[in-house]
């Protein structure tokens, strides 16, 4: 797969641009603050249909430099090619919503994230063993995401019985629905919500198991060391149920939710689902997070990254799109290198940011186009 073009209208500080992408690695190269994550942004939105990073759909949008008032509609359009097929996607943000098209038809931006995969590496990534679960579970919903439409269907039914659920939970919280009402409303939802949330809970663990061997190969590569004991846990309500089967997954949300019904009317959310677990990466049979330096921490990150390029590429024969957002200056040199010399070997379309091109680049015999940026003009620098 490859990106041929690129164009963005009024998109952050990009009032009108147009790129064209040679063959090789595409590397993005200007000072902080010029506009170097809004261009890996933007390819990341147009398949994902949502940003890396904290956003409002309006806050995608530029401002004009001399009134300083928002553009009131936005343009992202690319034109790729993948195995021979020419596709045009354009999407468009205006009256804080999105709307895509892919060769002139309606699309959703499931089906765009499970038709052309992309896998971003970022300082925020890199972060995701110390941070919350949130962030650990982001990292597996990812490999979810892009592996069928099956699992695509799951992530959205699930999000909409969660809103909805949630819903039901406010509306008691606030006083709109009475407490007999919202219990039946939370029980007539329950015979959706619950398999849908065993569902997810199932998709996540065949990802995990499908990368646990590429995850542990490629850690051994990134930290160089021989016979790494590495392994990861799927915690629900503080157990590992990464042997569990269906049932057991089922039957143990239900009873949890029976025994959480009194703090969900509390609280005013849904404290049983996917929603809640988490994931827990043992190194030497010790919790990472706190028994791992934090240059190991995006080390395993790093891993399983390339872990689901693996991944991906044994289960359909096409390689992802890759976005290294100034991830390089992140890694130590022998880790870096490490992470160049694997992906020398990824025949992905890569592109990656940096503030400066001191870092080694050995990608082999593949061309490197370098982009200066400076305050959101993009010019093209060859680098040979």
């Amino acid at each position: 797969m490859k990106f041929d073009s690129l164009r963005l209208k009024n998109f952050r500080n990009y009032q009108d641009l147009k790129l064209e992408f040679p063959s090789g690695v595409v590397v993005f190269c200007g000072p902080n603050g010029q506009g170097k994550t809004n261009l890996m942004e933007a390819f990341h939105f147009m398949l994902r249909g949502e940003s890396f990073r904290p956003y409002s759909i309006d806050s995608l949008l530029s401002h004009s430099e001399g009134s300083g008032s928002a553009a009131t509609t936005g343009i992202l359009e690319a034109r790729l090619t993948q195995k021979d097929l020419h596709h045009h996607i354009k999407m468009t943000v205006t009256g804080g919503k999105k709307s895509a098209l892919w060769n002139n038809n309606r699309v959703s931006s499931a089906a765009l994230a499970r038709s052309f995969p992309v896998v971003l590496f970022s300082p925020e990534s890199l972060g995701a063993i110390k941070e919350g679960p949130q962030a650990r579970r982001q990292l597996v919903d990812d490999v979810v995401l892009t592996h069928s439409h099956s699992s695509v269907k799951i992530l959205k039914d699930f999000a909409k019985a969660l809103k909805m659920r949630n819903r039901i939970l406010k509306n008691f919280q606030n006083g709109i629905t009475p407490r007999g009402q919202t219990v039946a409303l939370l029980e007539s939802l329950d015979p959706s919500y619950l398999p849908l949330a065993t569902e997810l809970t199932m998709a996540r663990l065949k990802a995990l198991a499908a990368l646990r061997d590429d995850f542990g190969r490629a850690v051994a590569y990134v930290l160089d060391q021989k016979n790494v004991d590495i392994s990861v846990e799927y915690l629900v309500s503080s157990l590992d149920v990464a042997e569990w089967s269906r049932s057991d997954i089922l039957s143990a949300m239900h009873k949890r939710s029976l025994e959480l019904r009194e703090q969900e009317l509390s609280s005013g959310s849904s404290l049983v689902g996917p929603q809640r677990h988490d994931i827990r990466v043992l190194f030497a049979g010790k919790d990472s997070r706190f028994f791992c330096s934090q240059g190991q921490q995006r080390a395993l990150i790093l891993s399983f990254k390339m872990a689901q390029i693996l991944y991906h590429h044994r289960s359909y024969e096409v390689y992802p799109f890759l976005l290294l957002d100034d991830v390089l200056s992140e890694l130590d040199p022998n880790r870096r290198t490490n992470l160049v010399k694997f992906l020398r070997d990824i025949p992905a379309q890569i592109f990656l940011t940096t503030t400066d091109l001191s870092f080694s680049t050995d990608f082999g015999d593949r061309r490197i186009n370098v982009f200066n940026i400076e305050n959101g003009k993009v010019s093209a620098r060859d680098r040979g």
